[in-house]
């Protein structure tokens, strides 16, 4: 009682994390992405020997997947706004074109 009246917050409950049945084959699931970045969730259940639920797998892999996937070539290319733009010269008329 002293320290919840001492205290300059109400108080709060706090739990300390607890695991996931994951956590254990983790590693595992580390090395196989790593060789095979798009393997199937169903496929690494069975190389692992998963026979629990495959929802709380494909969570994991869901989470872990995108680290190993290589980068996809269609959005590297990032600018910011104003970083780049096209300038051409004022042309006289609507059909000349611009040509650097």
């Amino acid at each position: 009682m002293r320290a919840a009246l001492a205290s300059d917050a109400p108080p709060k409950y706090e739990r300390a994390p607890k695991g996931s049945i994951v956590d254990a084959v983790e590693p595992r699931i580390r090395e196989l992405l790593a060789a095979y970045p798009t393997m199937p969730v169903t496929v690494i259940a069975e190389r692992i020997g998963w026979s629990r639920s495959i929802r709380v797998l494909s969570g994991r892999v869901a989470e872990l997947r995108p680290v190993y996937l290589p980068p996809d070539p269609a959005s590297r290319t990032v600018y910011a706004a104003g970083e780049i733009a096209q300038c051409c010269p004022r042309t006289t008329s609507s059909t000349e074109r611009c040509t650097g």
